[in-house]
């Protein structure tokens, strides 16, 4: 370590992923070796490695983390990826409103990369957060060792982890195959799909809910319809591109906002929607109502996700630990209705 080195670490606070670098090991291995916790199965030359670099970088937990056992702050987090994704707006919103219902505060934290580690790092050495809600584009296991680093009570918001793990999610599949159902019944049979991150939760459910209403019409799902732009408008053109040289009637978009991006590079390409290409999306918005076409879309119960969060992490930190086995740690929300409205209309023969 240079001496440069040194001073800039020292002008900031050690966090628990420095120590785990200079360890060779893992954050949540840091965390339980420095808690002292008995049953971390770790070797006596790791945890000595550990301790040794926590003490040469002059790492120091705050010494009021664990004051939050016997005196409550009543402050909540809720982190989410996109501030301006308006299906985490939602569901902030919703959180909030049920957290001042039950006489606690919530403060909002995101990360502009889409990640939840490094805002639950810093977390992890709060005296003020009792309890998180997370929503994040980590990878399942990233995101893992990211909540066992952090050692508060937890729930994941967006998607659904395997395992015991607290989750509210929407059912998006049901969601997407809603959408892709009103086309087919407006009589298109090549009907694309801009999706999501595939590989990911809800990539992967809006991808199986297409795919499940074309079988169940009889129409191939033929992966060359599918064209991923993630969640990132701008990626929208080159997979709209992909799926104009099928020959598609209809595009199904995963994301309100993708599917806003599509109706728009559609009009620059000089289509006509819904005369010349449906588009049809989900979750019901105001960005839903403020283009043109106002968008078809399947309303989704993102507020309710925020609500039903809160309670469940509440269920955590008020629950007695004799009131017995706690509701299920994975709610899974039904969509709402379809809105019909101006994006899509019936194929002309």
């Amino acid at each position: 370590m240079t001496r440069e080195t040194t001073s800039r670490q020292r002008s900031r606070s050690t966090t628990l992923r420095d120590v785990a670098k200079a360890a060779g090991v893992d954050v949540s291995t840091v965390s339980r070796v420095l808690k002292n916790d008995k049953d971390v199965r770790t070797s006596a030359e790791t945890r000595q490695r550990i301790i040794d670099a926590a003490e040469r970088l002059k790492y120091r937990a705050n010494p009021l983390a664990r004051a939050l056992k016997t005196a409550q702050s009543r402050t909540l987090l809720i982190v989410v990826p996109q501030i301006e994704n308006p299906v985490f707006a939602s569901a902030i919103l919703g959180a909030e409103a049920e957290a001042r219902a039950r006489g606690y505060v919530l403060l909002v934290a995101y990360d502009q990369n889409g990640s939840a580690s490094s805002v639950l790092e810093r977390v992890s050495q709060s005296s003020l957060i009792e309890g998180v809600i997370i929503a994040s584009f980590d990878e399942d296991d990233s995101l893992r060792q990211s909540i066992a680093a952090m050692n508060l009570p937890y729930v994941v918001i967006n998607r659904v982890l395997s395992g015991n793990v607290p989750c509210v999610a929407v059912d998006t599949c049901a969601a997407s195959a809603i959408g892709v159902r009103h086309l087919i019944g407006l009589g298109h049979r090549c009907i694309g799909h801009v999706a999501g991150r595939l590989g990911r939760f809800n990539g992967n459910a809006r991808r199986q809910g297409w795919e499940e209403a074309m079988s169940a019409a009889g129409l191939d799902p033929d992966p060359h319809l599918v064209a991923e732009a993630g969640y990132d408008p701008e990626r929208v053109p080159a997979a709209v591109d992909r799926l104009l040289e099928r020959k598609v009637t209809a595009i199904h978009a995963a994301t309100l906002l993708t599917g806003a991006a599509t109706i728009a590079y559609l009009h620059k390409l000089g289509f006509d929607v819904p005369g010349d290409i449906s588009v049809v999306t989900m979750h019901d918005d105001l960005l839903a109502r403020v283009v043109y076409p106002e968008i078809t879309t399947v309303d989704l119960p993102t507020s309710e996700m925020g609500h039903e969060a809160v309670r469940m992490l509440l269920d955590q930190l008020e629950m007695p630990s004799d009131a017995g086995s706690p509701r299920s740690p994975v709610l899974l929300l039904a969509p709402g209705n379809l809105v019909v409205r101006g994006s899509a209309s019936s194929l002309k023969i």
